[in-house]
C-alpha cells in the first residue's frame, strides 16, 4: 500500500514535469532583460574636433537630454573661460532686462521648460542650413552656422515661438584635457522670423 502511493507520487511528478517541458520550447533560456520604459536616449560624441560640439548640441535637443545640452558649453576655471550670450538686437530690446548676467543657469532653466513643453510625440529640432564657418585658433575656434529651431511645444503660440530661425555664432575653447565647449555665443536672428533669443527670452519665464 505504501508503495502505490509512492508510486503514485513518482507517476503525478514525471507527468508534471513532461507538461512543463513541451509547452516551454526553451525552459532553461535566459529571458531577455527589456529596457525600461522611461529610460532617456542619449547620442553623445567625445567632443575632440570642435565641430562635434555642435553636433552634441543638436542631439541633446532632439534628446530632450538635459546633461548632455549643458556639457556642450564651459564655464570653468579649467580654460579660464566664462560662459557668455549676446542676443539678438531686436529680442535685447523687446525683453530688457532677461539678458542681464546671462548664465548657465539661465541656459538651464529656459531649456529646461522647453523640454517640459513639449508633448512625447511633437517634434524638437535644430537643423543646420547651408554649410558653417570656422575660424579655428590653437586653442580656440568661432563656428557660425545658420539655423532653424523647431519646438512643438503646446503653449500659447501668439507669445512661445513654434519655429526660430537665425545665425548663430559659436566661439569654443580647447580644455586641458583635450575636449572642445562653448564659452561664448552670439545670436543674429533673421527679420519676419523669431530668433533663438526670443526662445530663450520667453521660456526662461
Amino acid at each position: 500500500m505504501k508503495n502505490s502511493k509512492i508510486t503514485n507520487v513518482i507517476t503525478a511528478a514525471l507527468i508534471l514535469s513532461a507538461g512543463f517541458f513541451l509547452n516551454c520550447k526553451t525552459p532553461f533560456s535566459t529571458r531577455k532583460v527589456e529596457p525600461p520604459e522611461n529610460q532617456q536616449r542619449t547620442t553623445w560624441l567625445q567632443p575632440t574636433d570642435a565641430g562635434d560640439v555642435l553636433t552634441n548640441l543638436r542631439h541633446a535637443i532632439q534628446d530632450r537630454n538635459l546633461s548632455n545640452y549643458l556639457k556642450c558649453f564651459t564655464d570653468s576655471p579649467k580654460n579660464g573661460r566664462h560662459f557668455g550670450f549676446r542676443p539678438d538686437n531686436s529680442a535685447l530690446i523687446r525683453y530688457p532686462g532677461v539678458w542681464d548676467r546671462w548664465s548657465l543657469v539661465q541656459e538651464q532653466t529656459y531649456i529646461t521648460n522647453v523640454f517640459h513643453a513639449i508633448p512625447k510625440d511633437s517634434a524638437l529640432t535644430l537643423i543646420y542650413l547651408g554649410e558653417g564657418v570656422e575660424n579655428p585658433l590653437p586653442d580656440s575656434t568661432i563656428i557660425i552656422r545658420e539655423y532653424e529651431f523647431n519646438i512643438g511645444h503646446t503653449r500659447d503660440t501668439g507669445q512661445f515661438p513654434r519655429k526660430a530661425k537665425g545665425r548663430a555664432e559659436f566661439r569654443l575653447s580647447l580644455s586641458r584635457e583635450g575636449f572642445w565647449a562653448i564659452y561664448y555665443w552670439l545670436d543674429d536672428g533673421f527679420e519676419g522670423s523669431p530668433s533663438w533669443s526670443d526662445v530663450k527670452a520667453t521660456f526662461i519665464q
